[in-house]
């Protein structure tokens, strides 16, 4: 009788332990499913942006107008990889830096942008 207490006993440790693996397993998926429907729109201002600005030429390194879809839980990322500072809005984004910017709530926002003509950026958020 011993002996059926201890294989039931092993038994049932090796089914708990079987269930926390699923359960982790499919919890990493979920996870990754919700991670994968993440969208990430990068937009890099490469080096010499500033001078060619500087030196009158028109550059149209992103679009005057981005839409971020909240639908897609999308994420604006702007690299620069110009030698100057770049002013996004309120930010400065200094050479070698990655601004990074999540959106919550549908809106418009106009912004003054140091790499576009009439330094005008518009984010609609919908």
């Amino acid at each position: 009788m011993a002996s059926n207490t201890i294989l039931s006993t092993r038994a049932r440790v090796i089914i708990l332990l079987a269930t926390i693996a699923m359960i982790g397993v499919g919890g990493f998926f979920l996870w990754q499913a919700t991670t994968d429907r993440q969208r990430q729109l990068i937009f890099e201002i490469p080096p010499g942006t500033a001078a060619r600005i500087a030196a009158g030429e028109t550059v149209n390194i992103f679009p005057s107008t981005i839409v971020i879809d909240l639908r897609q839980h999308d994420t604006l990322i702007i690299q620069n990889n110009d030698s100057e500072e770049v002013t996004i809005g309120p930010f400065k984004i200094v050479p070698g830096q990655r601004f990074v910017q999540r959106y919550w709530n549908p809106g418009t926002y106009e912004l003054i942008c140091s790499v576009h003509q009439g330094e005008q950026l518009r984010i609609v958020v919908q």
